[in-house]
């Protein structure tokens, strides 16, 4: 009864070490350079392009939610 089972861990190995930066973690964040599509010395047009895509990807998604709203509120009564 006094005999310990040990379990592994899951990815807990001391050979592979990785050290990642947080801010760098992913592109969402913004905090490295060409976060959110954007990079350093981009010209005009393609900065332009990216942010009317992000303005339009928004307008669908508020106009879509704001329609199954409505139509789940007609259906409900």
């Amino acid at each position: 009864m006094s005999d310990k089972i040990l379990l592994p861990v899951l990815n807990n190995h001391p050979g592979i070490k990785k050290k990642k930066s947080a801010s760098c973690t992913s592109c969402s964040t913004g905090g490295c350079r060409g976060g959110f599509g954007i990079k350093q010395g981009s010209e005009k047009e393609d900065v332009l392009r990216l942010i009317f895509l992000y303005l339009s990807m928004g307008t669908i998604i508020f106009v879509v939610s704001y329609g199954i709203m409505r139509l789940l509120s007609a259906i409900n009564g």
